[in-house]
């Protein structure tokens, strides 16, 4: 039962991520919250304390080779995590030719090293315990991917081939764990009105005529319901890769 799960989230004090601690709180699961905002992951905890589960709050910085076992270690304090959700990410405006090199490197630890180490981090951590239980309860790695992992675009290729590369390391570590009971999920949205574009830098002018074109855009809310619906599928069920866009949206 969803109720009596506990999760880490990392992403969680902006966007997608703080959308999913909100929607996991108010169905009764305790999550440990991280972010680098710590002023706006208290306000988290303030916000969903009336509500059935409830959210610890930790700040760090997701690219910190030990923060992913820290964050596990934290949600010991109820009982061990069995759901951990992958979505801290940064974006980066611009094409192969007019993005700014000097950013690349930032953008691929968040959006790659660190993604691969929260990976093995929970993957390790779901598996050693499901050696101690023979694997009799399910748990739920979730990775937010980006539609833009799918689909090849010469506007944003240094972002989008960042998300590539986790894709594929999403489905690698599905194969590797899930006859532990342990399901791989990647969740892949497109166009989310969520504050990603302005904190990334990306032309607003841009995004508003992307809004225009595609809206009603998704709301971050819209993905956490998603990612509510696949952890809560019976045990033997796994929808391990979901693709949402706004109607409108062709690519």
């Amino acid at each position: 039962m969803t109720e009596r799960r506990v999760a880490v989230v990392t992403g969680a004090s902006s966007g997608i991520g703080r959308a999913i601690a909100v929607h996991f709180a108010q169905r009764g699961i305790r999550v440990v919250a991280a972010g680098r905002n710590e002023k706006q992951l208290e306000q988290l905890a303030v916000e969903v304390s009336r509500q059935p589960g409830e959210v610890h709050p930790v700040s760090g910085d997701v690219t910190d080779p030990d923060h992913p076992q820290q964050l596990l270690d934290c949600a010991e304090k109820w009982e061990p995590a069995s759901i951990f959700v992958v979505s801290a990410g940064r974006g980066l405006p611009g094409t192969v030719l007019g993005s700014d090199p000097g950013r690349w490197e930032d953008l691929l630890e968040v959006n790659y090293l660190a993604v691969l180490r929260q990976l093995r981090a929970a993957g390790a951590y779901f598996l050693a315990r499901a050696e101690q239980d023979g694997g009799r309860q399910v748990r739920d790695i979730v990775v937010i991917g980006s539609t833009a992992g799918r689909q090849v675009s010469a506007a944003n290729p240094v972002y989008g081939s960042s998300k590539f590369a986790v894709h594929s390391l999403v489905e690698a570590l599905r194969q590797e764990v899930c006859t532990s009971n342990i399901r791989v999920t990647l969740i892949e949205p497109g166009f989310v009105r969520s504050g990603f574009q302005e904190a990334a830098g990306y032309d607003m002018a841009w995004f508003d005529k992307i809004s225009q074109d595609n809206g009603p855009l998704l709301a971050p809310e819209d993905v956490a319901e998603t990612v509510g619906f696949v952890i809560d599928r019976p045990a033997h069920v796994h929808l391990d890769d979901i693709r949402l866009r706004p109607t409108r949206q062709r690519v």
